[in-house]
């Protein structure tokens, strides 16, 4: 059985690449560019890639012929199938990995992203510091609410790091440059889910 993980670690492929470190499974990894050389090799028109994924979008998988894309579908998919305490062991648990993985989608990414691009991504030149501003201040009601849930547990769905805490840490590793004074919980629990070996092995693809 081949596991193919489709996408540079630059990417949200990121994402699963972080699962699959956590899961230890034997994986491919495709480093499929979302943007350079479109018609080369590792170019989204890559026909295989396309058969994973026709929206040619990173990340997508092919697990041994079925393929799957969107990075959260494929992390809850990865870690329901293997387990290995990665799935919440109760119903409950489970809403929580969807409410959070979904959280991640909706209320962080879009935000976080535009907040990066003018604080970090961008050349500086081309940098809007109110765009930044603008979206920092977006942040700070979701970001809050993560702190609160923290409050009176160690991870997001109860005692143990499942997938909602890989989806959402996830999508927040840039939230690690900013200043968390006012949200210990939150900063406490980011530095943890960073500081996993399968995280270390996972971000160290990206040179972090």
């Amino acid at each position: 059985m081949t596991l193919r993980i489709y996408g540079i670690a630059a990417s949200r492929a990121i994402r699963a690449l972080w699962m699959a470190e956590e899961l230890g499974l034997a994986y491919e990894h495709v480093p499929i560019h979302y943007r350079d050389d479109p018609d080369g090799p590792l170019g989204k028109n890559n026909p295989e890639f396309r058969r994973a994924n026709p929206l040619g979008r990173v990340p997508a998988i092919d697990d041994d012929g079925y393929a799957l894309w969107e990075s959260m579908a494929i992390n809850l998919y990865l870690a329901r199938k293997h387990g290995k305490g990665l799935w919440p062991a109760t119903v409950e648990g489970e809403g929580l990995a969807f409410q959070w993985s979904f959280f991640a989608v909706t209320e962080i990414d879009p935000t976080i992203n535009e907040w990066a691009r003018h604080r970090i991504v961008l050349p500086e030149a081309e940098r809007d510091p109110k765009v930044a501003a603008a979206a920092l201040e977006k942040l700070q009601r979701p970001l809050a609410v993560v702190d609160a849930a923290l409050a009176h547990r160690p991870y997001l769905a109860g005692g143990a790091f499942t997938v909602a805490d890989l989806n959402l840490a996830g999508a927040l590793f840039r939230a690690r440059r900013m200043d968390h004074a006012a949200r210990p919980n939150l900063a406490r629990w980011l530095a943890d889910c960073f500081s996993r070996p399968a995280a270390r092995r996972a971000w160290a693809m990206r040179g972090e």
